[in-house]
């Protein structure tokens, strides 16, 4: 099983790849762009949060329940008072630290169900309600938040997966391969089904993702990437002049 730098590297390595993609093409603010690359680092940890000698996962989601909480303080911040907001965010931090912590080390085990493809699915579709509901975010801004958690998420199942190949020893797989990248657990059929059906509650309650759908899978939005795959005819246009000095481009 990957360690938890490995897990942090990859998650951020692939979803700053996503990430520097949707910037070449022009259609999302840098803002939102660095948003759905914590998002997706964010993801790649999930998976370890039923793990409960995990010290790193702890400390991953107390920063991510300041952060939400902050998030939470900033989208209301014009409507309440100040004593008003610190209670929401307290109440959020809370939220996360305790009660979501708690209910994940009481109701799994680490390597069950949460390490599973559908609960990959699950996480990135409450975090489209999240976005979309709790933010009022738009529709293709929600399922771009989620896609990447999932992307995250999935990038942390597949290092598991890869880590439980025995390239130095005897034996080719370890005991522990097939348990990450899974689709449930036959052992808990009972525990797969309700993951499943809660999926597909998630995705009735989320907005329609045709016009997110309808962005990614248009050919109009890689075009630009697609042409900007290799450089020109020159290598960094224009870069030598912005870090030269003046008086070395025009000694006049």
């Amino acid at each position: 099983m990957a360690d938890f730098k490995t897990h942090l590297i990859g998650a951020a390595a692939v979803s700053g790849l996503a990430a520097t993609v949707l910037v070449m093409t022009g259609q999302f603010p840098h803002q939102a762009v660095i948003g759905y690359f914590m998002l997706g680092t964010i993801g790649g940890l999930l998976p370890d949060i039923d793990s409960p000698t995990s010290i790193p996962i702890r400390i991953a989601l107390m920063v991510m329940a300041v952060v939400a909480g902050f998030l939470v303080v900033f989208t209301f911040g014009a409507r309440y008072s100040l004593v008003e907001l610190i209670v929401l965010w307290l109440g959020c931090f809370l939220l996360i630290r305790y009660g979501l912590l708690n209910l994940f080390d009481r109701a799994t085990a680490h390597r069950g169900l949460v390490h599973s493809i559908p609960a990959a699915v699950g996480f990135g579709l409450i975090t489209v309600l999240i976005a979309y509901h709790a933010f009022g975010s738009s529709i293709t801004h929600a399922w771009l938040c989620g896609s990447f958690v999932t992307l995250g998420f999935i990038v942390h199942l597949l290092l598991d997966e890869f880590y439980s190949v025995d390239l130095s020893g005897k034996k080719l797989l370890k005991s522990s391969f097939g348990t990450a990248l899974s689709l449930g657990s036959l052992n808990q059929p009972i525990g797969t089904a309700a993951l499943y059906l809660a999926v597909v509650g998630l995705f009735f309650l989320c907005p329609s993702p045709r016009p997110f759908t309808e962005l990614v899978l248009n050919h109009a939005t890689y075009r630009g990437v697609v042409q900007r795959l290799l450089p020109g005819d020159t290598w960094f246009p224009g870069l030598l002049r912005r870090v030269t000095p003046a008086s070395l481009i025009d000694p006049r």
